[in-house]
């Protein structure tokens, strides 16, 4: 990726932060050890936080996401349905089961009840 796209693409995230974006990119990448208060960690979490997957995928690549897309990441994340989004990321890119949509576990024990039931056929 060129110095340019890696600016203007960390500039609107690192806002709060005097951090330079280039060295906030080596740190998220695993090159440098910190940039500023972030970690490799720490980096990845804002990164997964406030950027699209499509920008994640232009800026890290499809195998180092495999790699580095964890459910120990998955679980700092801020926000409930960030971590639903990227869990199912993470079990698509890893290859296991996922279930159909609005299909899961609880879904189906909690409407078990109502979907069929007898209500219309009691006298």
């Amino acid at each position: 990726m060129q110095k340019q796209q890696i600016i203007d693409t960390f500039v609107p995230i690192l806002w709060d932060y005097s951090v330079d974006p280039l060295e906030f990119y080596e740190a998220a990448a695993g090159r440098n050890d910190k940039a500023g208060p972030f970690d490799q960690e720490r980096a990845l979490i804002r990164c997964l936080e406030r950027l699209s997957w499509y920008d994640l995928l232009k800026i890290f690549g499809i195998d180092f996401l495999k790699t580095h897309l964890t459910k120990t990441l998955i679980s700092k994340l801020r926000f409930q349905q960030m971590r639903d989004k990227y869990e199912f990321l993470r079990k698509v890119l890893q290859g296991e089961d996922v279930s159909f949509s609005g299909w899961n576990s609880e879904t189906r024990d909690r409407i078990e009840h109502t979907l069929l039931s007898n209500r219309w056929y009691r006298a």
